[in-house]
């Protein structure tokens, strides 16, 4: 059953994911002038377009702080190179699993806890309180962007109402999020849920030994939610980092746009931006690349301007993420398979040179 489960899904990801080449591809071929979107990259200045590979660059530092940072609050040293590696390894699954949001964070835990031997709890508590931040500053730059456009334009009411609910939706969530990390009776709530749901389907599971497992990772995770949540002076330099590095990830369409020849106000890039932001992690590729299509020919005006940014800016924070976080993946993958148990006289984090 196993092996045809995972045949039905692969089938449904690449189904998909044609669906949303198809549908990227006719509305370039219908909506869009290919000579003038020609015209328009040939006159892309290169010099400034290479400033988007560096922003982006710097913005997978910042985040590497932030996590770095939080796991330093929670007595875990890990080196900077560590945290550095398995944050590209987490943009990888983040770019290629359609799912919730959550793939680069569990990536991040599996890997940092078998290489390194720290506490699953504990890690769990650092990815979730870097999701929590990153979220925050996402909803707090959506609001931003969704008041200025207000302001200074007549939205008709449908798109002020897809962008309204993309921000009720995204704000429930960090609700949702908040709330099971700081309330160990809803999680444990929500692990008696899972484990009826899976006996439905697979009667003959023993489920004790799971529970146990599970119990004891949560507790775990609960204890180091409270130990962050207890100490907000710990949480200062995370903060900065998360939003400096923002700054910097939203940096590359900026810089894209200026590449073009064709600066856009912040208003048009910040409700892009996270739009666009908020389908990367749910929606399968060429979707996002649609709908970030759209909303800049709404917003910005020009159709052949709008398909020459989205293309640019997806080559920074798409393919050459793709290209850099497989590489990661590789030596990550690398790192584990060579990994010898680690002594007892090293720091957390360390790991025994061959």
């Amino acid at each position: 059953m196993e092996p045809t489960k995972k045949s039905l899904q692969s089938k449904a990801s690449i189904a998909i994911l044609i669906a949303g080449l198809a549908a990227f591809i006719l509305y370039f071929v219908f909506f869009i002038d290919p000579q003038q979107v020609a015209r328009t990259l040939v006159q892309t200045n290169l010099t400034i377009y290479s400033a988007a590979f560096v922003t982006y660059m710097l913005f997978t530092v910042c985040s590497t702080m932030v996590w770095r940072s939080l796991l330093s609050s929670l007595a875990v040293k890990i080196t900077t190179r560590k945290a550095f590696l398995y944050t590209w390894t987490g943009l990888f699954f983040e770019a290629t699993v359609p799912q919730l949001g959550w793939s680069a964070e569990v990536s991040k835990t599996y890997l940092l806890t078998k290489d390194a031997n720290i506490p699953a709890g504990k890690v769990g508590a650092s990815v979730v309180g870097q999701k929590i931040l990153g979220m925050t500053i996402t909803i707090i730059a959506l609001s931003i962007g969704l008041g200025l456009l207000l302001f200074r334009y007549s939205l008709n009411l449908t798109a002020v109402l897809l962008i309204g609910i993309v921000l009720g939706l995204s704000i429930l969530t960090l609700a949702v999020v908040y709330y099971i990390s700081f309330k160990p009776n809803a999680t444990k709530t929500l692990l008696r849920w899972a484990i009826k749901i899976i006996q439905v389907f697979r009667k003959s599971w023993n489920t004790q030994n799971f529970q146990t497992k599970a119990e004891e990772l949560l507790n775990g995770f609960h204890t180091n939610i409270a130990q962050l949540k207890a100490n907000p002076k710990a949480l200062i330099a995370p903060a900065v980092y998360g939003v400096v590095g923002f700054i910097f990830e939203v940096s590359v369409l900026f810089i894209t746009f200026a590449a073009l020849g064709h600066p856009a106000p912040v208003d048009v890039v910040l409700i892009v931006f996270t739009l666009t932001g908020t389908l990367q992690t749910i929606g399968p590729l060429f979707f996002p690349e649609l709908v970030m299509t759209l909303t800049l020919t709404a917003l910005f005006g020009d159709p052949a301007i709008a398909f020459s940014a989205t293309l640019l800016s997806r080559v920074v924070n798409l393919w050459f993420r793709l290209a850099v976080s497989c590489g990661a993946l590789q030596l990550a993958g690398i790192k584990i398979i060579r990994q010898t148990p680690p002594n007892n006289n090293q720091p957390i984090g360390e790991v025994k040179q061959n």
